[in-house]
């Protein structure tokens, strides 16, 4: 009794072979966002009530840090909607950020966790590009046959 059973690897997550992997690499990305920005916003939050000794700690309960985590919720929110704009600012901001958080500490803090949330920022990034490249003419069509009453109407419409 031999089951071939397909273990997924954890690089599994970050490749784009068809469009189920595409929309799935861009929710990852959109998920890797939220994630970020919650740990961040209760660091900030966290930074109205305390205050550190340690100077680390104390840069990251900074209570003005709340900004860039409502920064990240926007962008993750368009990031969902598989803007190309938005997630290439995410993994823009999200390098710079990090630098200057490093540069500022003198220390490379927390480099695992940004190496796996700039893959899947970049996944996601290159899931929006193939999306609209390849699969959003197919997610067109495809709404257009559902719902042909409403696109008759839109065609009307902007004829």
């Amino acid at each position: 009794m031999s089951s071939n059973i397909n273990k997924k690897s954890f690089w599994d997550s970050f490749k784009i072979n068809d469009q189920e992997s595409c929309a799935k690499a861009i929710r990852n990305g959109g998920i890797a966002a939220m994630i970020s920005a919650v740990i961040t916003g209760v660091f900030g939050i966290a930074g109205f009530f305390t205050s550190s000794t340690d100077k680390d700690l104390n840069y990251f309960l900074e209570p003005w840090i709340l900004v860039d985590a409502i920064f990240v919720v926007v962008l993750g929110i368009f990031v969902f909607r598989k803007s190309r704009i938005a997630s290439t600012l995410l993994v823009i901001y999200f390098v710079g950020a990090k630098l200057i958080m490093w540069f500022e500490l003198g220390t490379a803090k927390g480099l695992f966790m940004a190496i796996i949330f700039f893959l899947y920022y970049v996944t996601a990034m290159r899931g929006t590009y193939i999306w609209h490249s390849k699969y959003r003419n197919i997610t067109t069509k495809t709404n257009a046959q559902q719902f042909p009453q409403a696109d008759a109407e839109y065609r009307a419409e902007y004829s």
